[in-house]
């Protein structure tokens, strides 16, 4: 149940979801051959800024994600609402 896992620290919707689509696989790829790459061609020191930037990158990309899995969630709280209330007439 839903409820007992968010109350027991048990709801990591962040770690649980993972897309398996192809062009989410593939893009994975693609940045890993690209790292690769650069790490041949940089130096040490621009390769450092490189892993910079992608870490930044990532930081940001996760606080977006939440700011849309929160307003998602409230959309979908707020149609649940109005739904209820057409049938509740």
């Amino acid at each position: 149940m839903i409820l007992e896992a968010i109350y027991n620290g048990e709801f990591y919707p962040s770690e649980k979801v993972v897309p398996t689509s192809p062009a989410y696989i593939e893009a994975l790829k693609t940045c890993e051959k690209l790292m690769e790459q650069l790490s041949r061609r940089l130096s040490k020191e621009d390769y450092a800024l490189v892993e910079e930037l992608q870490t930044q990158s990532s930081i940001a990309q996760g606080e977006e994600s939440e700011c849309h899995f929160k307003y998602g969630f409230s959309a979908g709280l707020l149609v649940q609402q109005e739904a209820w209330k057409q049938i509740s007439k």
